[in-house]
């Protein structure tokens, strides 16, 4: 079971409620656009989501995707939603980061520690597609060889094969083919 939010996008400030309901977990997502921020020219427009987090679980793989910018000030929540996810002894966590459009060092820190925490747990942790600016980011802090990178999954989400290699000298780069 994925932590609450299960789907939902989450800008800085808001934040989705959960609330049992006859034992079900229902999500109270915010409603955007009710929000207005200032402008630099001084008139107000409605707040926009600068990330997006999801969550689903297929059998023993649960997937994470992020959209957007991933910075000081949301990183938490994607550091938090790893964190659950890796408290449930999820067996494979697949993180999607080809829609990151910015990645800052705090969300680093949210992957190493999910990452951590998994292999704790006896659970392992993939980045599938990391754009070119999470990309920088891991390399830069060099962190990016202790990650398994894929850059596809089989239809059915898991392949219980080790990971090989798509190209020489793809350092951290593998593919889980069904072939």
């Amino acid at each position: 079971m994925c932590p609450p939010p299960a789907h939902g996008r989450i800008t800085a400030g808001s934040v989705a409620r959960v609330r049992r309901v006859g034992g079900a977990m229902l999500e109270d997502l915010p409603v955007f656009g009710r929000h207005h921020v200032p402008t630099a020219s001084g008139s107000w427009r409605p707040d926009e989501p600068i990330m997006w987090l999801s969550c689903e679980v297929h059998g023993d793989v649960t997937t994470v995707s992020v959209a957007g910018e991933v910075d000081l000030s949301n990183a938490h929540l994607l550091a938090e939603l790893l964190e659950n996810v890796a408290g449930v002894r999820a067996p494979l966590v697949v993180v999607h980061l080809a829609e990151v459009t910015f990645f800052g060092a705090h969300g680093t820190e949210a992957l190493v520690r999910a990452r951590r925490l998994l292999r704790e747990r006896g659970g392992r942790l993939v980045l599938c597609r990391p754009s070119r600016a999470v990309r920088r980011v891991l390399d830069v802090t060099g962190t990016l060889p202790g990650f398994e990178i894929v850059t596809r999954l089989p239809p059915d989400g898991v392949d219980h094969r080790p990971a090989r290699p798509v190209a020489p000298g793809g350092a951290g780069v593998v593919e889980l083919s069904g072939s």
